[in-house]
């Protein structure tokens, strides 16, 4: 089973996910993505542009997922 990493990008800044989750394939991945993103919203309203990107075992990234659209914040 693939291993994904859910890496942490403010900007220039990456916070690097050193141990990865095993999920079935990239649509798994981006469902865990999308519940991190809904989780997390709140906790880093007052962050800058934030994303959480989605890379393989060798580093490529696959998706990268907003916390905000288009710059607007609930």
């Amino acid at each position: 089973m693939p291993r994904y990493f859910f890496n942490i990008r403010d900007g220039y800044d990456l916070d690097e996910d050193e141990e990865g989750v095993e999920l079935p394939d990239l649509d798994a991945a981006k469902a865990e993505a999308l519940a991190t993103v809904e989780e997390l919203r709140d906790e880093l309203a007052d962050a800058g542009n934030i994303e959480l990107e989605i890379t393989d075992e060798t580093g490529r990234r696959l998706l990268t997922v907003p916390f905000f659209r288009g710059g607007r914040r609930r």
